[in-house]
């Protein structure tokens, strides 16, 4: 019964991913990744200055896992930002009986 519960919630979710894609409205399957993170968040987020108040976590172990959340942020911001321009060749067409060579079209 768990298998055939797990299996039927798992095509769920990649068909309401797909519905989403299709609608536009963005990436389907990353947008409810995203979506169960922002949801797990608050609570995370509550934990974790419970255990900073009661004294389980040392104050600077949470300091150092805030600056780890920014770095990591800031390296996928980095990344994604990132492009690199790659020249692109087109082949010879013959168009009127003439034969037009391929050029490398340029960017901005």
């Amino acid at each position: 019964m768990t298998i055939i519960t797990l299996t039927a919630g798992t095509a769920f979710l990649m068909w309401l991913g797909e519905q989403i894609t299709e609608r536009g409205i963005g990436n389907g399957i990353s947008l409810i990744i995203f979506a169960g993170i922002v949801a797990r968040f608050p609570s995370g987020l509550v934990r974790t200055v419970t255990l900073v108040r009661t004294g389980e976590m040392n104050i600077f172990s949470g300091l150092f896992l805030l600056v780890l959340m920014v770095a990591v942020v800031a390296v996928i911001i980095y990344f994604e930002r990132a492009h690199r321009r790659i020249p692109v060749q087109y082949a010879r067409r013959i168009v009127g009986g003439r034969s037009t060579a391929g050029k490398a079209p340029t960017c901005p």
